[in-house]
């Protein structure tokens, strides 16, 4: 194939083998009427020396501080043709990459094209075998052969990785020429980025690589930034900020659209915040947020999420570190009613801000802004993060559900990924489409080439089949897993859940005290015996040990920890003698607010109950009160007036239960006729004027004289006002 004449651009760079490479790979894909320029990265004469004698190309020597920007822009002016194609300069190309790149401009609707590429970050992305970067030799047998198998396939897509891209010229004049990561917000503004999957490059990554020099930092730059994206995180978003007001320099808030008071919260607490836009990708909103972030480092924390580690012992490890990122503990509080259990994953929140970036349109990943590779790092045991955006009252307050799937589907046709698929099929499950998140799995196991990518399918797979009772079947993909799983924990886990749903429950807590104390499975997610505590209290329970269960929902308590909902929190509780207040002495301040997420959920006499325990124990607590304010709806009529009268004592009158019960069409029109009589007599508040007449007009005509009667003992003044009415 002959393709259009380009101008190539080759940032040197890499180790000076490296750089020999790519040129002795570039030259015989030339046309004859393509030029090439070459930029030298400033104090490289080691990169010079391999230039000599290679008259093909030109070689251009931008000012010492040039950064990457500067060098592609130099490259750019100095060439002439319509199409420039941009080359990081320690890459190996295949043989005819060029010929399927080009092939796209023949269309005027693309703007940019770029090969699949072995370590780059973004779409282009591919994983190749061991064995086919051995030599540069072996590289190309295998590319020749990946050529045939991906002859003609074209996606497009809505970025390309920095490594290798061809872009029209006139299209990167328009979006304000090139940057560091490359303009692709404007450059999808004006027409259709592409990827060409017969095109292959192998990127070897070799830490002197040119387009590194840009990823140092500031010189007077702050050791620590916190970084969080939100939208309408107001009920939240406070504590989150208390906690790490003293741990990080700044704090940089990224509101997506809020519509609640989270700005303005933010902005008392001391946050920088941007009032940015959202674009269903999780990944571009905190990159968004981190160009303004200033630290050296960046501790990447949402709304929901509150840092419980030590501050002192963090910052010193953070000032210390030689590596780029450290792990982080997630504690995720799941179910439902703030308990039902809680999962952990290790993951890499603090990193250091210039050689980042975050991919991903949903869970999205911590990836080398250059080659893609995911960044790891040692666990710091200090840095804790207490997470509640997966109870289940969060969910339907904030539509996760809903949102996770919608954007999972979006991310699998963004790029068809593993991590994308395996996301597309964990939110199916969450959502309760099991049924479509078992072929999901199915199919992702069928395409999974990585193990860790079979164990996270079989994972998801063997979940699937117990939420449906598929017991047999969820058996035998328990056995796939234990086949190629590395950590027994991994299998032990789903194996205590098949126990528990098959009603073996002495061999359930087997399995569990079989676990190790803490861990990580293999797909670094939490593992140990802690993280059953609600599965053992739940058995040992329904083998009538009450005495056993009551002791183990004690002592989990004591660890700030809530393993079971509120409702079986009460019958655990009064089958040993005991009661539901006793939670509140029990569990330490630290966990009251994982309880308080959840607690509307639990049954209206149980959930009063205990928050009659945490406001004796805690007065004048306002998260109780607002915990309250939800349930007092609920509750009898002489609670809600309790509720009500706290509320207004403490400065929330417009959250009175009162008023709530009196417009809750749930409650009987005798209930609310009588609450916004008692609010309007207590509290001469006459926002219950208007909810009064509604609810004395649903009243049926045999009840009026009751009504009226119980009115003239809880509201005397308001049933004369009535009655003269009336007369």
């Amino acid at each position: 194939m002959t393709h259009i004449p380009v101008s190539v651009i080759v940032a040197a760079g890499g180790t000076p083998d490296d750089f020999h490479a790519c040129l002795q790979s570039l030259r015989p894909t030339l046309g004859v009427r393509d030029e090439v320029v070459c930029v030298l990265p400033p104090d490289r004469p080691d990169l010079r020396a391999e230039l000599r004698g290679e008259t093909w190309l030109r070689v251009l020597e931008p000012a010492a501080g040039s950064g990457v920007a500067e060098r592609w822009t130099a490259g750019v002016d100095a060439t002439r043709h319509p199409v420039v194609v941009l080359v990081d300069g320690d890459v190996i190309l295949s043989a005819h990459w060029l010929d399927p790149v080009l092939e796209p401009f023949h269309d005027p609707a693309v703007v940019a094209t770029g090969p699949s590429c072995q370590h780059t970050f973004g779409p282009q992305q591919v994983q190749l075998p061991d064995e086919a970067m051995t030599s540069p030799a072996a590289f190309k047998t295998h590319a020749r052969q990946w050529r045939q198998e991906h002859r003609d396939e074209f996606t497009d897509v809505d970025r390309l990785g920095p490594v290798c891209v061809a872009i029209r010229r006139d299209a990167l004049a328009i979006a304000g020429g090139p940057t560091t990561d490359l303009p692709w917000d404007a450059l999808a503004a004006q027409g259709r980025i592409t990827i060409a999957h017969a095109a292959l490059v192998a990127h070897v990554a070799s830490p002197a690589c040119g387009l590194r020099t840009d990823l140092a930092d500031a010189p007077d730059a702050p050791l620590l930034s916190a970084s969080l994206i939100v939208k309408d995180e107001a009920d939240v978003l406070g504590p989150s900020l208390d906690a790490i007001r003293d741990l990080v320099d700044e704090i940089v808030v990224y509101d997506t659209g809020s519509t609640d008071d989270t700005v303005a919260i933010a902005r008392a607490h001391g946050a920088r915040v941007v009032e940015g836009f959202w674009n269903d990708h999780f990944g571009d909103a905190r990159n968004r947020s981190l160009e303004h972030c200033r630290g050296r480092w960046v501790l990447w924390i949402d709304a929901d999420e509150v840092f419980t580690g030590d501050r002192r012992t963090v910052r010193e490890a953070v000032e210390r570190a030689d590596g780029r990122a450290f792990l982080a503990l997630i504690e995720n509080r799941e179910g439902h009613e703030g308990g039902g259990g809680s999962s952990a994953i290790y993951y890499p929140r603090l990193f250091r801000r210039a050689q980042a970036r975050l991919y991903g349109r949903l869970h999205e990943q911590v990836l080398d802004r250059i080659t893609g590779q995911g960044f790891m790092g040692p666990h710091l045991p200090e840095l804790v993060l207490d997470h509640s955006g997966y109870t289940r009252l969060r969910r339907v307050v904030k539509s996760k559900t809903e949102r996770n799937l919608r954007l999972a589907q979006l991310a699998v046709d963004d790029v068809n990924g593993m991590t994308a698929v395996g996301n597309l099929a964990r939110s199916q499950i969450s959502s309760g489409h099991v049924e479509e998140a078992i072929a999901t799995s199915r199919r992702g196991l069928a395409e999974a080439k990585e193990r860790s990518h079979r164990v996270l399918f079989l994972k998801i797979l063997a979940d699937a089949y117990l939420a449906l009772g598929r017991i047999p079947e969820a058996a035998g993909v328990i056995e796939d897993l234990r086949a190629i799983a590395t950590n027994p924990a991994t299998v032990g886990e789903h194996e205590v859940k098949l126990r528990f749903v098959e009603g073996d429950y002495e061999r359930a807590l087997e399995i569990i005290d079989e676990l190790p104390e803490s861990g990580v499975n293999d797909l670094l997610y939490g593992v140990g015996r802690d993280r059953f505590a609600g599965l053992r209290i739940d058995a040992l329970s329904r083998l009538d040990r009450h005495t056993e269960a009551a002791f183990h929902l004690r002592e989990t308590l004591r660890k700030g920890q809530v393993p079971v909902p509120v409702a079986r929190m009460a019958q655990i509780l009064g089958a040993a003698g005991g009661s539901l207040a006793e939670v509140a002495e029990l569990l330490p301040r630290s966990g009251v607010r994982g309880l308080l997420f959840g607690i509307a959920e639990a049954p209206p006499e149980a959930a009063d109950e205990l928050l009659e325990a945490l406001w004796r124990r805690y007065p004048g607590e306002p998260t109780v009160l607002t915990v309250a304010a939800r349930v007092g709806r609920l509750v009898p009529l002489i609670r809600a007036m309790e509720w009500s009268a706290r509320l207004r004592q403490h400065g929330f009158p417009e959250r009175c239960t009162l008023l709530a019960l009196s417009g809750d069409a749930r409650r009987t029109p005798r209930e609310r006729t009588l609450a916004a009589a008692i609010a309007l007599e207590m509290f001469h508040d006459e926002a219950a004027l208007p909810l009064l007449g509604e609810a004395l007009a649903a009243v049926p005509d045999e009840q009026s004289a009751p009504v009226l009667e119980e009115m003239r003992i809880l509201a005397p003044r308001v049933s004369d006002s009535i009655e003269l009415a009336d007369a």
